[in-house]
């Protein structure tokens, strides 16, 4: 097996490719992962959430990172990690949160949350597993966030046989 750093150009193109990673946050020195649903963009990841325990985590401690990989089969894998700092984006006025479902959401209007929904919109279910909490039906109220993580660091190896 041959194990190498991966270059920068190298991992953003992985991060481009893929739409599920596992975010790490941290509170009290606990440290908490959860698998996301993400799309890259501007040098930031964007993503979707429900309030609970990784938001809160996040409002409260910021610096969080973001792990994705590509297991390619029996010839090799790559792993990026990304560093950065979590911001929720504000809502725009045109964000209809009285809505019973993702379906019914209208476009935001607002840079960076526009932004974040064209390239999450780009992708079948993108709001899973955000809208989703155990034994819920997928609904979107009021209370959903759509955050970045800005990057201030990343870093990748991949592996070949």
């Amino acid at each position: 097996m041959n194990v190498k750093e991966m270059t920068r150009h190298d991992c953003v193109a992985l991060l481009k490719t893929q739409r599920i990673g596992r975010l790490a946050c941290v509170r009290d020195l606990k440290p908490y992962v959860v698998p996301i649903h993400f799309a890259f963009g501007d040098n930031a990841i964007f993503s979707f959430s429900l309030p609970g325990r990784k938001v809160e985590w996040m409002q409260v401690n910021p610096h969080v990172c973001l792990q994705v990989d590509d297991v390619g089969g029996p010839h090799g894998w790559r792993s990026v990690v990304v560093d950065g700092l979590f911001e929720a984006l504000p809502k725009g006025p045109d964000l209809d949160d009285s809505a019973a479902g993702v379906e019914r959401m209208t476009a935001p209007i607002d840079g960076d949350r526009k932004f974040a929904w064209s390239l999450l919109a780009k992708h079948a279910n993108w709001w899973e597993p955000g809208a989703l909490k155990p034994g819920d039906a997928p609904t979107v109220s009021g209370s959903h966030l759509f955050y970045q993580i800005r990057i201030e660091a990343i870093s990748g190896r991949q592996a070949s046989w």
